[in-house]
């Protein structure tokens, strides 16, 4: 799981330029309160990169019945996005500086291997890399879907170009502020993991496919989760015109309370 602070150069010289400490800021808002939650999901952190946090969920090979590590991810990286608002509310009373994020989780089948700088451990997983391309977003884009108020934060583009490009991932554009997006192989485990109900939500562009279902944590609690599935657009590389869509799909793990009370609404 990796969830990454959008603009944060932006908020480090708002608060410099009225004396305060932005580290601090970044603390009390992002990665102290991330920190606390963490055992409710079986979660540690991997290492902080400078505005971004990394965080993973193990699955051992001697304990292969209750296995959540996916529905987990999914469950803490909402809980991430709804402390964030919690403390974005408090920072517009205070004329302070609000959040922005944007997370991916990948699953990854294959096990980490681990490097040591002395008691230090180093995680190197393939994982790692693909959280972090779902977790980031297209400057063009943001410019774009700014003025969009929906309640779908992720929306994942290709290129129409022709060039030969080393990998599918290399072609992709994402708007992704305050938004979640899940790896496909991630979702597939997630459907063995916890039983998925299917929902149609009603939208004005097209009816939008949800896949709804409840999480058990750590502590002994549940938390529902809900995945949006939809279809990849094909995009002029130059204009970002989308031109077609394409049979890949992307998965966003939904945070928006309609979402989830048309859900309850129709269990």
């Amino acid at each position: 799981i990796k969830a990454d602070i959008r603009g944060s150069m932006d908020i480090n010289h708002k608060m410099r330029s009225r004396r305060l400490n932005p580290a601090s800021y970044f603390s009390l808002n992002f990665f102290d309160p991330i920190s606390a939650i963490l055992f409710e999901y079986d979660a540690s952190k991997v290492f902080i990169e400078g505005d971004a946090i990394i965080l993973s969920i193990f699955e051992n090979e001697d304990k292969p019945q209750g296995c959540y590590s996916v529905a987990r991810a999914c469950g803490l990286a909402i809980r991430i996005l709804q402390i964030v608002q919690s403390y974005n509310e408090k920072n517009k009373e205070n004329n302070l500086p609000i959040l922005e994020l944007g997370i991916g989780i990948s699953y990854c089948q294959d096990p980490p291997t681990f490097l040591f700088d002395g008691d230090s451990r180093i995680m190197i997983s393939q994982a790692i890399n693909q959280a972090d391309r779902l977790s980031s977003c297209d400057k063009l884009l943001r410019k774009i879907f700014k003025s969009q108020n929906d309640v779908f934060n992720l929306f994942v583009f290709e290129t129409e170009s022709e060039e030969i490009i080393e990998t599918v991932d290399d072609s992709t554009y994402r708007y992704n502020v305050n938004g979640i997006e899940l790896n496909e192989d991630g979702f597939n485990k997630l459907a063995t993991e916890i039983n998925l109900q299917t929902f149609t939500f009603p939208s004005e562009d097209e009816s939008v496919k949800l896949y709804a279902g409840k999480v058990p944590l750590a502590n002994g609690n549940y938390q529902r989760i809900a995945i949006r599935e939809a279809l990849i657009h094909k995009v002029q590389p130059t204009a970002l015109d989308a031109t077609r869509k394409v049979s890949k799909k992307y998965y966003e793990v939904c945070t928006h309370p309609k979402i989830y009370n048309f859900i309850y609404n129709q269990s």
